[in-house]
């Protein structure tokens, strides 16, 4: 696929999760010499926002955490606890139709003098199956994107199934990482649905944009 820029926004969703909008017009092309030659591009524009409750899964408590400015913020949190959260990407404004993906990061927020908690290692199990319950309408592909396979619309539907509901933290987490404070970071991608072909894996699963270049768009 040559990397040719589509029209396409970035949305960012920080701590255990900050919800951030995002929108605005991509780009306009015009011609005044002729009404007959005025173009004017479409727009893909969006939304990260997320839902958190108490429940039981497989008779395993769920905990819910606090919504804040920044998101939800869960407090006294201990290993092999599993904390409620929801996210998910909804169209907005005039957005044109779109495909999704999110990435996820875990940032550890450390006190000035103090040294890291978390291994690399804890920090990858944190955003993957072992302690994430991804949708099944999501797919992780090998550029460590997790791909949504529907078309989002404001036809419907609008909005994505959640990423995932559940965070577990490991049972496994000592002494070491009292007191860590963390966040995980997604980012979520929307792409134009016409004119633009996914990559898919064996099953037929969308697991690539090929070399496509993601752009924020204007406000």
């Amino acid at each position: 696929m040559n990397n040719k820029k589509k029209a396409a926004i970035l949305i960012s969703s920080l701590a255990i999760i900050a919800v951030l909008v995002i929108g605005g017009t991509l780009a306009y092309f015009t011609d005044t010499d002729n009404a007959q030659n005025v173009f004017t591009l479409g727009k893909v524009t969006g939304e990260i926002t997320e839902n958190t409750e108490a429940g039981t899964v497989d008779g395993h408590d769920v905990k819910p955490g606090t919504p804040t400015e920044d998101g939800i913020s869960y407090d006294k949190i201990v290993p092999g606890d599993w904390l409620s959260k929801e996210p998910v990407v909804s169209l907005t404004g005039t957005s044109e139709d779109a495909y999704v993906r999110v990435k996820l990061e875990v940032e550890e927020n450390v006190p000035q003098g103090q040294e890291a908690k978390l291994t690399d290692e804890q920090k990858a199990a944190l955003i993957s199956e072992e302690c994430l319950n991804f949708g099944a309408d999501w797919t992780l592909g090998a550029d460590g994107y997790i791909y949504y396979n529907n078309k989002l619309s404001l036809a419907g539907p609008q909005a994505t199934e959640p990423v995932f509901t559940l965070v577990k933290i490991p049972e496994t987490w000592g002494n070491r990482t009292a007191n860590v404070n963390f966040s995980i970071k997604i980012t979520a991608d929307l792409v134009q649905y016409d004119n633009f072909k996914p990559g898919t894996n064996a099953a037929g699963k969308i697991d690539s944009w090929g070399d496509i270049t993601i752009e924020k768009a204007a406000q």
